[in-house]
Protein backbone atom coordinates (compact mmCIF):
# COMPACT_ATOMS: atom_id res chain seq x y z
CA UNK A 1 0.00 0.00 0.00
CA UNK A 2 1.00 3.55 -0.96
CA UNK A 3 1.68 5.81 2.55
CA UNK A 4 -0.40 9.25 2.54
CA UNK A 5 1.40 11.74 5.42
CA UNK A 6 -1.89 13.64 6.82
CA UNK A 7 -0.19 14.95 10.12
CA UNK A 8 3.56 14.95 11.31
CA UNK A 9 4.76 11.75 12.11
CA UNK A 10 1.04 9.78 11.68
CA UNK A 11 0.81 8.02 8.38
CA UNK A 12 -2.79 6.29 6.53
CA UNK A 13 -2.46 4.03 3.23
CA UNK A 14 -4.00 4.27 0.47
CA UNK A 15 -4.55 1.41 -1.98
CA UNK A 16 -2.94 0.99 -4.76
CA UNK A 17 -5.07 -0.46 -7.79
CA UNK A 18 -3.71 -4.00 -8.99
CA UNK A 19 -2.48 -4.99 -11.94
CA UNK A 20 -5.46 -7.01 -13.16
CA UNK A 21 -7.95 -4.03 -11.87
CA UNK A 22 -5.89 -1.55 -14.08
CA UNK A 23 -5.70 -3.94 -17.27
CA UNK A 24 -9.64 -4.22 -17.12
CA UNK A 25 -9.69 -0.44 -17.03
CA UNK A 26 -7.52 0.06 -19.49
CA UNK A 27 -9.53 -2.98 -22.04
CA UNK A 28 -13.09 -1.26 -21.17
CA UNK A 29 -11.40 2.49 -22.18
CA UNK A 30 -10.14 0.58 -25.60
CA UNK A 31 -13.02 -0.29 -26.17
CA UNK A 32 -15.24 3.01 -25.75
CA UNK A 33 -11.91 4.60 -27.76
CA UNK A 34 -12.24 2.16 -30.71
CA UNK A 35 -15.72 3.15 -31.17
CA UNK A 36 -15.03 6.80 -31.08
CA UNK A 37 -12.13 6.34 -33.51
CA UNK A 38 -14.55 4.32 -35.54
CA UNK A 39 -17.59 6.80 -35.70
CA UNK A 40 -14.88 9.53 -36.15
CA UNK A 41 -13.33 7.88 -39.17
CA UNK A 42 -16.17 7.17 -40.93
CA UNK A 43 -17.44 10.55 -40.81
CA UNK A 44 -14.29 11.67 -41.70
CA UNK A 45 -14.49 9.21 -44.87
CA UNK A 46 -17.68 10.11 -46.08
CA UNK A 47 -16.67 14.13 -45.89
CA UNK A 48 -13.77 13.43 -47.85
CA UNK A 49 -15.23 10.94 -50.11
CA UNK A 50 -15.32 12.90 -53.14
CA UNK A 51 -12.06 14.78 -52.81
CA UNK A 52 -10.08 11.32 -53.45
CA UNK A 53 -7.50 12.70 -52.03
CA UNK A 54 -5.10 9.78 -50.07
CA UNK A 55 -2.52 11.14 -48.93
CA UNK A 56 -5.03 14.05 -46.85
CA UNK A 57 -7.46 11.18 -45.82
CA UNK A 58 -4.21 9.33 -43.95
CA UNK A 59 -3.57 12.76 -42.38
CA UNK A 60 -6.85 12.39 -40.89
CA UNK A 61 -6.72 9.16 -39.62
CA UNK A 62 -3.36 9.86 -38.03
CA UNK A 63 -4.99 13.16 -36.55
CA UNK A 64 -8.09 10.97 -35.37
CA UNK A 65 -6.09 8.48 -33.49
CA UNK A 66 -4.05 10.96 -31.64
CA UNK A 67 -6.75 13.20 -30.55
CA UNK A 68 -8.52 9.95 -29.41
CA UNK A 69 -5.44 8.48 -27.72
CA UNK A 70 -5.10 11.10 -26.03
CA UNK A 71 -7.77 13.47 -25.66
CA UNK A 72 -9.92 11.31 -24.12
CA UNK A 73 -7.90 10.14 -21.24
CA UNK A 74 -7.53 14.05 -20.46
CA UNK A 75 -11.03 14.81 -21.36
CA UNK A 76 -12.34 12.09 -18.91
CA UNK A 77 -9.94 12.20 -16.07
CA UNK A 78 -9.90 15.98 -16.01
CA UNK A 79 -13.78 16.33 -15.75
CA UNK A 80 -14.24 13.59 -13.78
CA UNK A 81 -11.31 14.37 -11.30
CA UNK A 82 -9.37 11.13 -12.34
CA UNK A 83 -11.48 8.83 -13.62
CA UNK A 84 -12.06 7.50 -16.85
CA UNK A 85 -15.58 5.55 -18.25
CA UNK A 86 -12.83 2.37 -17.63
CA UNK A 87 -11.95 3.42 -14.20
CA UNK A 88 -15.35 4.33 -13.08
CA UNK A 89 -16.68 0.83 -13.93
CA UNK A 90 -14.26 -0.60 -12.07
CA UNK A 91 -13.91 1.22 -9.24
CA UNK A 92 -10.90 3.02 -9.72
CA UNK A 93 -9.40 6.89 -9.84
CA UNK A 94 -6.92 8.08 -10.31
CA UNK A 95 -5.32 11.35 -7.55
CA UNK A 96 -2.08 12.93 -6.66
CA UNK A 97 0.39 11.26 -4.16
CA UNK A 98 -0.17 13.68 -2.09
CA UNK A 99 -4.06 11.91 -2.01
CA UNK A 100 -4.94 15.34 -3.79
CA UNK A 101 -6.98 15.13 -7.17
CA UNK A 102 -5.89 15.05 -10.08
CA UNK A 103 -6.09 18.02 -12.70
CA UNK A 104 -5.70 18.79 -16.04
CA UNK A 105 -1.71 18.72 -16.43
CA UNK A 106 -1.42 15.39 -14.32
CA UNK A 107 -4.14 13.91 -16.82
CA UNK A 108 -2.37 15.34 -19.80
CA UNK A 109 1.64 13.87 -18.58
CA UNK A 110 -0.06 10.94 -17.78
CA UNK A 111 -1.69 10.60 -21.37
CA UNK A 112 1.46 11.52 -23.28
CA UNK A 113 3.39 9.60 -21.80
CA UNK A 114 0.66 6.59 -21.61
CA UNK A 115 1.28 6.63 -25.41
CA UNK A 116 4.93 7.33 -26.19
CA UNK A 117 6.11 5.91 -22.76
CA UNK A 118 4.12 3.13 -21.32
CA UNK A 119 2.73 2.02 -24.84
CA UNK A 120 6.39 2.64 -26.00
CA UNK A 121 4.83 4.06 -29.22
CA UNK A 122 8.14 4.74 -31.03
CA UNK A 123 9.37 1.10 -30.50
CA UNK A 124 6.10 -0.54 -32.03
CA UNK A 125 6.40 1.51 -34.85
CA UNK A 126 9.75 0.67 -35.39
CA UNK A 127 8.70 -3.10 -35.33
CA UNK A 128 6.01 -2.58 -37.40
CA UNK A 129 7.72 -1.19 -40.06
CA UNK A 130 10.54 -3.59 -40.12
CA UNK A 131 8.08 -6.28 -40.68
CA UNK A 132 8.10 -8.06 -37.90
CA UNK A 133 3.95 -7.80 -37.53
CA UNK A 134 3.45 -10.21 -34.82
CA UNK A 135 6.39 -8.98 -32.46
CA UNK A 136 4.66 -5.72 -31.64
CA UNK A 137 1.40 -7.16 -30.23
CA UNK A 138 3.87 -8.59 -27.62
CA UNK A 139 5.44 -5.68 -26.68
CA UNK A 140 2.15 -3.51 -26.42
CA UNK A 141 2.42 -1.80 -22.45
CA UNK A 142 5.26 -4.14 -21.80
CA UNK A 143 7.07 -0.91 -20.38
CA UNK A 144 4.03 0.24 -18.50
CA UNK A 145 3.34 -3.06 -16.97
CA UNK A 146 6.89 -3.54 -15.82
CA UNK A 147 6.70 -0.38 -14.17
CA UNK A 148 3.68 -1.26 -11.80
CA UNK A 149 5.13 -4.19 -10.90
CA UNK A 150 8.33 -2.62 -10.37
CA UNK A 151 6.64 -0.02 -8.26
CA UNK A 152 5.84 0.29 -4.64
CA UNK A 153 2.22 2.17 -4.82
CA UNK A 154 2.10 0.17 -8.72
CA UNK A 155 2.57 3.68 -10.64
CA UNK A 156 3.45 3.56 -14.26
CA UNK A 157 5.96 5.39 -15.97
CA UNK A 158 3.13 7.75 -16.73
CA UNK A 159 2.23 7.94 -13.34
CA UNK A 160 5.72 8.64 -11.62
CA UNK A 161 6.06 11.56 -14.20
CA UNK A 162 2.60 13.14 -13.53
CA UNK A 163 3.18 12.46 -9.48
CA UNK A 164 -0.25 10.02 -9.04
CA UNK A 165 -1.18 7.05 -8.56
CA UNK A 166 -4.26 4.66 -9.01
CA UNK A 167 -6.03 4.05 -6.40
CA UNK A 168 -9.28 1.52 -5.26
CA UNK A 169 -11.90 3.12 -4.27
CA UNK A 170 -13.96 0.25 -3.55
CA UNK A 171 -13.44 -2.75 -1.33
CA UNK A 172 -15.87 -6.23 -1.20
CA UNK A 173 -18.90 -4.09 -0.41
CA UNK A 174 -19.18 -1.74 -3.63
CA UNK A 175 -17.52 1.75 -1.95
CA UNK A 176 -16.82 0.63 1.09
CA UNK A 177 -18.92 -0.33 4.32
CA UNK A 178 -21.17 3.27 5.63
CA UNK A 179 -19.50 4.93 8.47
CA UNK A 180 -20.34 5.04 12.13
CA UNK A 181 -24.04 7.49 11.41
CA UNK A 182 -23.51 11.00 13.14
CA UNK A 183 -26.05 12.49 15.61
CA UNK A 184 -29.21 13.67 13.96
CA UNK A 185 -28.27 17.44 14.09
CA UNK A 186 -24.64 16.81 12.62
CA UNK A 187 -26.29 15.06 9.68
CA UNK A 188 -28.55 17.30 9.24
CA UNK A 189 -25.97 20.19 8.70
CA UNK A 190 -24.00 17.30 6.63
CA UNK A 191 -27.07 16.57 4.15
CA UNK A 192 -26.67 20.17 2.71
CA UNK A 193 -22.82 20.70 2.97
CA UNK A 194 -20.00 20.31 -0.22
CA UNK A 195 -18.67 17.35 1.50
CA UNK A 196 -18.33 16.42 -2.69
CA UNK A 197 -16.03 18.82 -3.35
CA UNK A 198 -13.45 17.22 -0.88
CA UNK A 199 -10.63 15.79 -2.55
CA UNK A 200 -10.86 11.36 -3.00
CA UNK A 201 -7.71 11.01 -1.59
CA UNK A 202 -8.63 13.13 2.04
CA UNK A 203 -12.22 10.74 2.20
CA UNK A 204 -10.12 8.01 2.06
CA UNK A 205 -7.91 9.14 5.01
CA UNK A 206 -10.88 10.20 6.57
CA UNK A 207 -12.57 6.78 6.02
CA UNK A 208 -9.28 4.63 6.73
CA UNK A 209 -9.12 7.04 10.81
CA UNK A 210 -12.55 6.32 11.15
CA UNK A 211 -12.42 2.66 10.49
CA UNK A 212 -8.90 2.32 12.79
CA UNK A 213 -8.99 5.60 15.71
CA UNK A 214 -8.91 3.28 18.47
CA UNK A 215 -6.40 1.41 17.23
CA UNK A 216 -4.11 4.39 16.92
CA UNK A 217 -2.12 6.06 19.87
CA UNK A 218 -4.61 8.61 21.56
CA UNK A 219 -2.63 11.64 20.71
CA UNK A 220 -1.46 10.42 17.15
CA UNK A 221 -5.26 9.98 16.75
CA UNK A 222 -5.98 13.48 18.04
CA UNK A 223 -3.23 14.92 15.84
CA UNK A 224 -4.59 13.01 12.67
CA UNK A 225 -8.49 14.17 13.08
CA UNK A 226 -7.52 17.66 14.02
CA UNK A 227 -5.17 17.80 10.75
CA UNK A 228 -7.86 16.51 8.67
CA UNK A 229 -10.45 18.27 9.76
CA UNK A 230 -8.37 21.76 9.24
CA UNK A 231 -8.27 20.45 5.49
CA UNK A 232 -11.26 19.55 5.03
CA UNK A 233 -12.81 22.59 5.81
CA UNK A 234 -11.00 24.04 3.27
CA UNK A 235 -13.76 22.58 0.78
CA UNK A 236 -16.72 21.70 3.03
CA UNK A 237 -18.86 24.57 3.26
CA UNK A 238 -21.45 26.12 5.07
CA UNK A 239 -19.03 25.52 8.02
CA UNK A 240 -20.21 22.36 10.77
CA UNK A 241 -22.01 23.34 13.83
CA UNK A 242 -19.85 25.34 16.60
CA UNK A 243 -18.35 22.80 19.21
CA UNK A 244 -18.21 20.33 17.03
CA UNK A 245 -15.16 17.72 17.74
CA UNK A 246 -13.06 17.06 15.11
CA UNK A 247 -13.56 13.14 14.91
CA UNK A 248 -17.37 13.44 14.41
CA UNK A 249 -16.79 15.78 11.81
CA UNK A 250 -14.90 13.48 9.72
CA UNK A 251 -17.28 11.04 10.67
CA UNK A 252 -20.18 13.64 9.18
CA UNK A 253 -18.44 14.47 6.10
CA UNK A 254 -17.33 11.13 5.01
CA UNK A 255 -20.57 9.42 6.01
CA UNK A 256 -22.56 11.94 3.93
CA UNK A 257 -19.77 11.58 0.70
CA UNK A 258 -20.43 7.74 1.23
CA UNK A 259 -24.48 8.30 0.99
CA UNK A 260 -24.12 10.48 -1.52
CA UNK A 261 -21.66 8.17 -3.84
CA UNK A 262 -23.09 4.92 -2.95
CA UNK A 263 -27.03 5.93 -2.49
CA UNK A 264 -29.83 3.52 -0.62
CA UNK A 265 -28.11 0.32 -2.40
CA UNK A 266 -25.89 0.17 0.81
CA UNK A 267 -27.98 0.93 3.62
CA UNK A 268 -28.23 -2.41 5.06
CA UNK A 269 -23.98 -2.94 5.08
CA UNK A 270 -22.63 -3.01 8.43
CA UNK A 271 -21.33 0.59 9.23
CA UNK A 272 -17.39 0.45 10.19
CA UNK A 273 -15.60 1.77 13.06
CA UNK A 274 -16.35 2.30 16.26
CA UNK A 275 -20.05 1.78 17.98
CA UNK A 276 -19.67 4.31 20.48
CA UNK A 277 -18.96 8.18 20.70
CA UNK A 278 -17.97 7.82 24.09
CA UNK A 279 -13.74 8.30 23.38
CA UNK A 280 -14.17 11.25 20.37
CA UNK A 281 -10.20 11.78 19.51
CA UNK A 282 -9.77 15.84 18.51
CA UNK A 283 -9.75 19.10 19.73
CA UNK A 284 -13.66 20.73 18.85
CA UNK A 285 -14.09 21.91 15.43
Amino acid sequence: MSDLVIAEGVELELRPARLASRFMAVLLDFLVQSGIFAILLFATVALNSGSGNADSQRAATIVIIVLVAIGYPVLCETISTGRSLGKAAVGLRVVRVDGGPERFRHALARALAGLFADLNLPLLGTVALSGLSGLWVCLVGLPGAIACVSSRRGQRIGDLLAGTLVVRERTEYGRGAPPVPPPPIVAAWASGASVGDVPTGLIVAGRQLVSRVFELDRKAAAELANELARQYSAYVTPPPPAGLPAYQYLVAVTGERFRREAGAAYASVAPIGPAAWGAQPGRKH
